[in-house]
């Protein structure tokens, strides 16, 4: 039998080759890996990167999570990396997956060990099959900066409810941005200007002036000289409703990655 040690540092190993999605290591491997060390490997996983008080947690206080979390019937393994414990999760019921409220009971939990510290948990997309376990870890991670830039940090984002904003993890969110974008981002960075933001502002304001220059803090006819270069630049008519909703999804990324620290 294995040393708690032992166990313990094999444990890490696997969640790192699971999140690194160690193509190396054989997905016969990894299964039979995380089988030995207590894992289903035929249950969906989510991945939870969690940081209280802003940095990761030390040994001592893992722990403490990891109680917490088998009290809510979920199985975890964790590691260290980028500043955060990343937590490899798993349901004892598969179909109890959609409630997002355990995440909110396990944040409660943590708290009542930690109330001092402010925690921000992010959870990751469900991961089926263990080579979706890097997908899940991505949007953890993205949700926890979300979550760690919001104005009230101290809680939990869930990826599954960003919306939108959950493409900013997207490999091809930023080509899809690109294709939309690209004049507009190549000029603002070239002349310091804001045509981006106008646009940005412009598609949320339903294309009224008047808001879009509130917003903006600019006068009316700004929006409108602004409007007439980003045609020009980019021969997008703003009129046609599916051209609008491309570019309305495309800021909205665009504004999801520049405001994600």
């Amino acid at each position: 039998m294995l040393r708690a040690a032992t166990t313990a540092r094999l444990s890490r190993e696997l969640a790192d080759d699971l999140l690194d999605g160690d193509a190396a290591a054989g997905a016969d491997a990894l299964a039979r890996r995380a089988h030995e060390l207590g894992h289903d490997p035929h249950r969906p996983y989510r991945a939870l990167a969690v940081r209280w008080g802003g940095r990761a947690l030390d040994d001592r206080r893992i722990e403490t999570v990891a109680a917490a979390a088998r009290a809510l019937q979920v199985a975890c393994w964790s590691t260290r990396r980028d500043h955060a414990l990343i937590v490899l999760a798993q349901r004892s019921d598969a179909d109890s997956w959609a409630d997002t409220g355990v995440w909110q009971a396990l944040h409660h939990a943590i708290a009542q060990d930690f109330p001092d510290g402010v925690g921000s948990i992010g959870v990751g997309g469900l991961a089926a099959t263990l080579t979706d376990i890097p997908r899940s870890y991505r949007q953890a991670q993205q949700a926890l900066r979300i979550r760690s830039a919001a104005p009230n940090p101290h809680g939990v984002t869930n990826h599954d409810q960003l919306g939108v904003y959950g493409l900013v993890a997207d490999p091809e969110a930023a080509d899809f941005v690109q294709e939309w974008l690209a004049p507009l981002l190549d000029y603002d960075q070239q002349h310091g200007a804001e045509l981006t933001d106008t646009l940005a502002a412009y598609l949320k304001h339903n294309g009224k002036y008047g808001d879009t220059a509130a917003d903006l803090t600019i006068h009316r006819s700004t929006v409108r000289y602004r409007l007439h270069v980003i045609n020009s630049l980019t021969n997008h008519d703003l009129d046609d409703s599916e051209i609008r909703f491309n570019l309305q999804i495309a800021t909205h990324i665009w504004r999801g990655q520049r405001h994600t620290p």
